[in-house]
């Protein structure tokens, strides 16, 4: 999606066009939820919080078109729940929570799990901006602050972790 379409999508949403969401929605609901499980390490509080950056969305009241990155704005929402999310998780004593496996928007956690489990945090942040966020290496480095030249040796590091990963179990 192009900052412009979604530009659209928001203005259509500030007018009245509540349905106006469901291609963002579409589009980066599963993204949002990696995103947060990156911080979270819970499958249902990362779908809660993925829920509420878009429910923020639909009451969005400003200026659409002062968003200039779309992409970089649904991360730092997602974040900034995902850290909200922790601080009043630290104030309140935990629930369990029935969630419907059913459901289709929400993504398998099952096969991230495993990933987290062998990448350093740094890694971890590589992977979420270019395999989830589709980022090339170069917007990638730039959004982390680092050389390419690094970028391309980490997920050169990522790929191998995650074959043996996955070679691990097929045998």
């Amino acid at each position: 999606m192009t900052r412009s379409e979604f530009i659209d999508i928001m203005i259509k949403s500030q007018n009245g066009d509540k349905n106006a969401l469901g291609r963002i929605y579409e589009e980066y609901f599963g993204k949002l939820c990696v995103t947060a499980f990156n911080i979270v390490k819970n499958a249902d509080a990362a779908y809660d919080i993925a829920s509420n950056v878009i429910l923020k969305l639909l009451e969005f009241e400003h200026d659409a078109s002062e968003i200039h990155n779309h992409v970089g704005y649904l991360i730092t929402m997602t974040r900034n729940e995902a850290k909200n999310f922790l601080v009043k998780q630290n104030r309140e004593i935990s629930v369990s929570e029935i969630w419907d496996a059913k459901s289709k928007e929400f993504p398998d956690m099952l096969w991230l799990d495993d990933i987290y489990a062998v990448l350093t945090n740094e890694e971890r942040e590589l992977f979420l901006f270019h395999n989830v966020w589709d980022m090339t290496l170069h917007k990638t480095a730039n959004c982390m602050g680092i050389t390419y030249g690094v970028v391309k040796a980490r997920y050169a590091i990522i790929k191998k972790k995650i074959k043996a990963i996955y070679e691990k179990g097929r045998k």
